[in-house]
C-alpha cells in the first residue's frame, strides 16, 4: 500500500441509493466468471482488472458504516453541505477582564451563533508575546492600555469554525472600538461585553482568512514529536496502532523501521538510568525492529501522550480504555509505544534518530 500512488474513488450509483451491494456483486461476479474473450463480457471492468481479482486490487467496504468512516478519512469535507459559503477557521481572543467576569456567557454566545471550537488554550501572555502579536498597533495611543490588559491575566484563545467564519465573527464583534460599537451597533459583542472602566474592547477576531491563518499559527504552532512502536507491539499490532495514529489526525513526517541500538535506547530512557528495571527496559527496546516516527500536529507532544495513555497498561485500561497502551500493551515495560515528554525532549530525540531537526 505504500509502494506507490493509490487511486481513491467515491463511487455512486444513480438509480439506487445503496451502492455497496452492487459493487460487491460486481466483485463477486468477476471472481466467479472464468476468463473468456473480452467481447463476450462488455460490462467487465477494464485495464488490470482483466487479469487480477478485484478483491486483490480494490479495497471494498462491507457496510455503510465502514464506507462512511473511510470517506471521512480520505475526504473529510465530503458530507459538508454544499453552499456558496466556505467552511473556515478564525481566531478569537477573549481578553483577561472579560474572561474573568463573563466566561460562561460569552462561550455560550459563541456556540449559539453556530461556531464550533476546533482548538482552545488559556494562556498568560508575556509582554514580548503581546508586542509581537500586536506589533502593527505599537505606535497607537491605546497600545499601553492594550499591553497592560493583555498581560494582566489569562487570555482564552479559540480557533472557531463555521461557514464564512472570519466574516461572521467580525460582524458579530461589531465596530472596532467600544465607543463606536455602543453608538452604531449596541447589539454587537463589543458593545454588549464591554467591561466598565476599561476603554478597549475585550474581544479579538481575525480580519481576513490570511490573517486568521497567521494568527492561528502564532497561538497554535505545528509541533513535532518522536513516536515509537516498541518491538513486541510492532510485531503484533503495527497496523492497528498506525491506524489510530492517522485517525487522531497526526501527519507522519518521517518514518523508519529498525532495531534500536543500545546507545539509542539508553538515550531515550536516560532519566531511568540506575533504576532496578533499567537494564530490562533497554533489553526490551533492542530485542527487535521498532517503528520510529516523527508525528506532526498542533500540540503534537501532549496529544501523542494522551493517545498513548498511562505508562502502566493496567492503569490505562481503567482511566483511558481507548488508549494505545490499554489496547495493545503487554506489561509496564513492554507497553507498546514510546513518546517524547516535552518539546525539548522531542527535538533531541528526533535529532538522535534521524540526524536532523528540520522537518519539511
Amino acid at each position: 500500500m505504500m509502494s506507490g500512488p493509490c487511486h481513491i474513488l467515491v463511487i455512486t450509483k444513480k438509480e439506487a441509493t445503496d451502492a455497496i451491494p452492487h459493487w460487491k456483486e460486481l466483485r463477486e461476479l468477476r471472481e466467479s466468471v472464468p476468463d473468456e474473450p473480452k467481447a463476450e463480457k462488455p460490462d467487465r471492468l477494464e485495464g488490470t482488472m482483466e487479469t487480477e481479482s478485484i478483491l486483490n486490487i480494490c479495497d471494498v467496504q462491507d457496510s455503510v458504516e465502514d464506507a462512511s468512516r473511510q470517506l471521512a478519512f480520505f475526504f473529510p469535507n465530503f458530507y459538508i453541505k454544499k453552499t456558496d459559503q466556505k467552511v473556515e477557521k478564525t481566531l478569537a481572543l477573549i481578553r483577561p477582564s472579560l474572561l474573568k467576569e463573563r466566561r460562561h456567557s460569552i462561550m455560550q454566545r459563541i456556540k449559539d451563533d453556530g461556531f464550533k471550537i476546533a482548538m482552545q488554550k488559556e494562556i498568560i501572555l508575556s509582554e514580548e508575546q503581546t508586542r509581537e502579536f500586536y506589533k502593527e498597533h505599537e505606535n497607537q495611543d491605546y497600545f499601553p492600555v492594550l499591553l497592560e490588559q493583555m498581560t494582566s491575566g489569562p487570555t482564552l484563545v479559540l480557533a472557531l469554525t463555521r461557514e464564512n467564519a472570519v466574516a461572521h465573527w467580525r460582524d458579530l464583534l461589531g465596530p472596532k472600538t467600544v465607543e463606536e460599537a455602543k453608538k452604531e451597533n449596541p447589539n454587537s459583542l463589543r458593545a454588549k461585553y464591554a467591561v466598565n472602566n476599561i476603554p478597549i474592547d475585550q474581544l479579538h477576531g481575525s480580519s481576513t482568512p490570511d490573517d486568521a491563518q497567521k494568527e492561528l499559527q502564532f497561538f497554535f504552532p505545528q509541533e513535532h514529536t518522536l513516536a515509537l512502536i516498541k518491538p513486541a507491539a510492532a510485531k503484533k499490532h503495527k497496523d492497528d496502532i498506525m491506524q489510530k495514529v492517522k485517525d487522531a489526525g497526526f501527519t507522519i513526517s518521517k518514518i523508519k523501521e529498525e532495531a534500536l541500538t543500545r546507545e539509542m535506547a539508553t538515550q531515550f530512557y536516560k532519566d531511568h538510568k540506575g533504576k532496578p528495571f533499567f537494564e530490562e527496559l533497554v533489553t526490551c527496546m533492542t530485542e527487535g525492529p521498532s517503528v520510529i516516527m516523527v508525528l506532526t500536529k498542533v500540540n503534537a507532544v501532549e496529544e501523542w501522550r494522551q493517545l498513548m495513555g498511562p505508562t502502566d497498561p493496567e492503569v490505562a485500561k481503567e482511566t483511558s480504555p481507548e488508549s494505545i497502551r490499554a489496547r495493545f500493551a503487554q506489561d509496564i515495560l513492554s507497553n507498546a509505544v514510546h513518546g517524547s515528554s516535552n518539546r525539548e525532549h522531542a527535538l533531541k530525540s528526533i535529532e538522535c534518530v534521524f540526524g536532523e531537526i528540520d522537518i519539511d
